[in-house]
């Protein structure tokens, strides 16, 4: 099945083919995804045998917004099953990713974002170079209005991860985007993902505290919106939680906590002790 899909990508090729032929190409794509979330690393060998990436590559800049969705979201699930197939690409990759941040093809720019943050997550501090290509793109979807949930949730989390692996690059601008980021993860439910983005946000916090001193409560109300934390990312939010308390006094400690609604500062001083 796979060398099939291969080989209908390979013969619809793009810049030839109308939307009928197109819809061939969507097929492959989707199926081809699927397959890597269904065989995860057991689907190395068939890209390592294949010109999958180069076809994918194509892909990713056809005119037909759906070509593109089809082909992030395979993007996507390749970086988590064989990055290192995808990795020797990426330099090509991310300026189309960054491009086709354009949220008025929702779809496209969602399957670009989520893409974005697989691929930080496996890049490591490598990413570095590839931040100021889309940080300033996501920072605008999440502070835009009337943004889909699905997007502005997969934006908060790229940017979170992001954050994790380029802390010193995306800190800075923490201030811009803290508050929506934190009212658009506070409702998602915990794994792995949300725990990434967190996990990135609290580095970021570290680097540049000033800039969620405006915007603390929304960070204590994202923190509450956790019900089972790691431990080590319990002890992220205990330390940031404690060292505000501790940097305002207790005194003004009290006055800002006495603006939180109930369930939320019974949950912080059951859980944090503040």
């Amino acid at each position: 099945m796979f060398f099939r899909c291969r080989s209908q990508l390979h013969q619809t090729q793009p810049e030839y083919y109308e939307a009928p032929d197109k819809d061939f190409m969507i097929v492959a794509l989707d199926l081809l995804s699927g397959l890597a979330e269904g065989l995860g690393g057991n689907i190395e060998q068939l890209v390592a045998r294949s010109n999958i990436l180069t076809l994918m590559y194509q892909c990713m800049q056809d005119k037909m917004p759906e070509v593109r969705q089809s082909s992030f979201a395979l993007l996507g699930d390749l970086t988590k099953a064989c990055f290192q197939h995808v990795k020797p690409c990426i330099a090509n990759f991310m300026p189309i990713l960054g491009t086709n941040l354009n949220p008025e093809l929702i779809s496209v720019c969602n399957n670009a974002t989520w893409a974005i943050g697989e691929i930080a997550i496996q890049m490591g501090s490598e990413m570095q170079p590839y931040v100021p290509m889309v940080l300033q793109q996501l920072v605008e979807i999440i502070n835009r209005p009337n943004t889909p949930k699905t997007l502005l949730e997969n934006t908060a989390i790229t940017i979170g991860r992001l954050g994790y692996v380029c802390p010193q690059e995306v800190a800075p601008m923490l201030q811009q985007f803290i508050r929506p980021w934190c009212t658009s993860l506070r409702n998602i439910r915990d794994n792995e993902e949300k725990d990434s983005a967190f996990r990135g946000i609290c580095t970021m916090i570290t680097v540049n505290p000033g800039g969620v001193v405006q915007d603390f409560i929304f960070f204590c109300d994202a923190v509450a919106s956790w019900m089972n934390p790691k431990d080590d990312l319990r002890e992220m939010f205990y330390k940031i939680l404690h060292g505000f308390k501790n940097q305002v006094g207790d005194e003004n400690w009290r006055r800002f906590s006495d603006q939180f609604p109930l369930p939320l500062k019974e949950r912080l001083a059951a859980f944090y002790g503040v």
